[in-house]
């Protein structure tokens, strides 16, 4: 059977390349003749040029239109053809990985053993199951995970708000003004970065709050990467895939 990979259809695309230049160069060629035919009527452009400037002057719009439009037609027909060609493959081991998930979920106490050691891996990890994520802890997630950034949120607009309200004083002078905010905003910035470090401490002691849903979906996401893993290593092993066997050995 014949290869899909572009050097199969490398004559091809060149065919159909040239064809895309040709085309559009006899059709820049047309007006081309019409324009030299037109300024030939004028006795001035002749006297200023002989026939090699002028076929010049005719063939080279259309050689450059011939060599722009074969080019642009290559590009596009070669990366169709890659597309095309990576469609393939990919449904392909799309179609493996389905047939091995398949026949991996029949198996059901294989599956079911397995998916108690990841949910067992996952428990022991820190995390603490709650039967419904409230807005407290989500935020107590947010925290966790980004501890600046929660810090950069409050002491900016804090700092800010803090010289907002000593630029009213007109009794202040600027210098007095830029002083109050320093104080205040740095205890406000220091009193925030305590809270933050402590639930973060209290967080990570503790274990992230996450659902039953958010549990089967590690899990499932724990069965990918595995499914992944066997692939990968069949792969390196050098064991025939679905892939990578001929069309002509089914």
């Amino acid at each position: 059977m014949a290869s899909l990979t572009p050097q199969h259809k490398s004559e091809e695309v060149t065919a159909d390349a040239m064809n895309e230049g040709l085309i559009n160069g006899t059709l820049t060629l047309i007006p081309s003749l019409g324009v030299l035919y037109a300024a030939m009527q004028r006795p001035g452009f002749r006297k200023v040029t002989n026939w090699q400037s002028r076929t010049a002057m005719t063939i080279m719009p259309a050689l450059f239109v011939f060599g722009l439009t074969g080019e642009k037609k290559l590009e596009h027909r070669m990366k169709q053809l890659a597309d095309e060609t990576e469609h393939t493959l990919q449904s392909v081991a799309w179609a493996d990985r389905e047939a091995r998930r398949q026949k991996f979920q029949n198996n059901d106490e294989e599956r079911t053993r397995l998916r108690d050691l990841y949910r067992h891996a996952i428990v022991e990890s820190g995390v603490r199951i709650v039967p419904e994520m409230h807005w407290y802890h989500q935020g107590a997630n947010y925290v966790q995970a980004n501890p600046f950034k929660v810090l950069l949120g409050i002491g900016v607009p804090a700092v800010t708000y803090v010289f907002y309200g000593r630029s009213g004083k007109e009794h202040l002078s600027t210098q007095m003004k830029i002083l109050h905010t320093r104080v205040l905003g740095q205890a406000t910035v220091i009193c925030t970065l305590l809270s933050i470090m402590g639930l973060k401490h209290f967080m990570d002691k503790q274990g992230q709050f996450l659902t039953e849903l958010d549990l089967e979906n590690r899990i499932d996401e724990m069965e990918d990467t595995r499914f992944q893993l066997l692939e990968r290593l069949e792969y390196q092993a050098g064991t025939p895939m679905t892939m990578a066997s001929s069309p002509e050995k089914k």
